[in-house]
Order: C-alpha cells, then sequence, then structure tokens
C-alpha cells in the first residue's frame, strides 16, 4: 500500500473505537473464520486506564463483514447494558474491560449475543482528539440544543470546524431524545469529513505526527499491515450504506446508576438481521 492508504487505514482504525470507522477487507479470513460468510471485528474505545483498573469501554461496536461482498454491518451496544460478565456477575457491559480484561470483554460479548468475535480493536479516546488536531480539525455539524448543553463547544452552531476535543464532546453526546441512535448517526458524519480531510493533499505533511500517536494508542490483534488483510481499502466507503442496528431496552436505575436492561427478543431479531452469525 502506498502511504496515503496507510494513513488512511490508520485513522480509520482509530475512529473505529468510536464507533465511526469501515474497514473493507480483502477475503483472506480463512484461518480465522472458516466456513463462515463474515468476519466480526469488537471495536472498543476506551477512556483512560487508572491504578485500580483499565479504562472503561464507552464506545462498543461490532463490525460485520461479508468475506465474497465486502458488505458492512455495524451493532452499536450502549455502555449501560446490563449482561452478565464473568467473574464479576450481573454489571454493566462497560466494566467487563475495566475490571477484567479483552478476553473478558469479548467474552461478554460474546455469550450475551451468542456471536463469535474474530478480532478486537481498542482505541483510547485521547488518539481520536489527537488525531482530529493533527488534521486541523474537522467539519461537523452542531444541533443547537446541544450547543448549548455543552459550554465546551465553545457556543459553536450550526455547520462548524471542531478540534479535538469538541469533535469528541459531540460524539459522545446522548442526553436528547434521540439518545444512542443521534449519536451514531454523529459518528457516520464525523467519518466523511475526516475522509475529506484525510484526501485534502495538504494533510499529507501530518503522516509523520498521525502515525507516531496511532501507534502509540491503538492495540489490536489484527495481523500487521502486511497481511493481505488489509490490501484492500476503498477510498471513500460510504458508512451510509452499512447495515446498522443498536441494542435496545428499558432504562431504569440500579443502585442509583442508570442502567439498561435489554430486550432479549429485539437483540435477537437484531443480531440475525445484521448476519452477524453467518
Amino acid at each position: 500500500m502506498n502511504k496515503k492508504n496507510i494513513i488512511l487505514l490508520l485513522l480509520l482504525i482509530t475512529i473505529i473505537g468510536l464507533s465511526v470507522s469501515a474497514l473493507v477487507l480483502y477475503n483472506n479470513f480463512t484461518s480465522i473464520t472458516g466456513n463462515r460468510e463474515r468476519v466480526n471485528i469488537l471495536l472498543l474505545g476506551a477512556d483512560a486506564r487508572t491504578p485500580e483498573h483499565n479504562g472503561f469501554t464507552d464506545s462498543i461496536t461490532i463490525f460485520s463483514i461479508d468475506k465474497k461482498t465486502n458488505e458492512l454491518s455495524m451493532l452499536s451496544i450502549p455502555r449501560d447494558t446490563m449482561v452478565e460478565i464473568p467473574g464479576r456477575g450481573v454489571a454493566k457491559i462497560n466494566s467487563a474491560y475495566a475490571y477484567g480484561d479483552i478476553d473478558t470483554t469479548k467474552t461478554t460479548v460474546e455469550n450475551f449475543l451468542n456471536v463469535k468475535i474474530d478480532y478486537y480493536v481498542i482505541v483510547d479516546f485521547t488518539s481520536f482528539k489527537e488525531t482530529v488536531d493533527a488534521l486541523g480539525g474537522i467539519n461537523m455539524y452542531v444541533d443547537p440544543h446541544i450547543s448549548a448543553v455543552r459550554p465546551k463547544l465553545n457556543g459553536k452552531t450550526g455547520m462548524s470546524r471542531l478540534t479535538g476535543d469538541e469533535a469528541l464532546i459531540l460524539l459522545r453526546f446522548r442526553q436528547d431524545s434521540e439518545s444512542e441512535g443521534g449519536r451514531m448517526r454523529r459518528h457516520r458524519e464525523a467519518i466523511n469529513a475526516i475522509f475529506g480531510e484525510i484526501l485534502n493533499p495538504s494533510n499529507m505533511l501530518q503522516a509523520p505526527t498521525i502515525l507516531n500517536q496511532l501507534m502509540q494508542n491503538v492495540k489490536t490483534d489484527i495481523p500487521p499491515l502486511e497481511t493481505t488483510i488489509f490490501e484492500n481499502l476503498v477510498t471513500g466507503f460510504d458508512i451510509n450504506n452499512a447495515e446498522i442496528g443498536v441494542i435496545t431496552g428499558e432504562y431504569t436505575k440500579i443502585n442509583g446508576e442508570n442502567s439498561m436492561i435489554p430486550d432479549m427478543n429485539k437483540t435477537e431479531e437484531t443480531v440475525v438481521k445484521l448476519g452477524l452469525r453467518k
């Protein structure tokens, strides 16, 4: 791959951690997925690690890619979803990584959805902010009601140029009637904005800085870039054509905290619709 595609790929891996990415891969997944039609990648965005625990994974998404057609499905799992966590009992799914490790998290997701996770990608949220700043910011639409309750957006409304900190604040927002659906929509908008910046020739001058940031902040068990898995990256991939699902349920207070009891019937329908077990 040339330098431009490598930078694009690494940036996509970064945005994956915020549920805002799309990788299109070759069909060379046989050793991992066997005769299955799809490869499932668990994408986690984690807060900073503390001495007491790993970061909480407040962004949890499964990217499922059809090995023949490259069609993409995305399933977002709200961080407050109550699930059975090995060794911990029933707790919020975002704590599986914080008080366990990546294996705990993979097992938790697999048991919850009855799906196979083939790979994982973990991104520190700091990496996203630094990448956006290295690009000189990104253009995104800021709803006035979000700006009104998020002072750190500095009063920006409408189509605005956002810094890394501002973009992360916008992408994490879900305290309105759209909730998780609105957050996912903004994630898709962020992808298109980042694509536009990456494809701007002037930003290629920032390649060494961006590469250095990503090397420090991305953890994955996906094979190295020189393998054929990453040989095909579709520039300008339209994330809006992906089949998208969100785990839903009933929100309630448990021990004083917002928690969601997932609707398992709807969860099963969503998993089947997205083809995550194929």
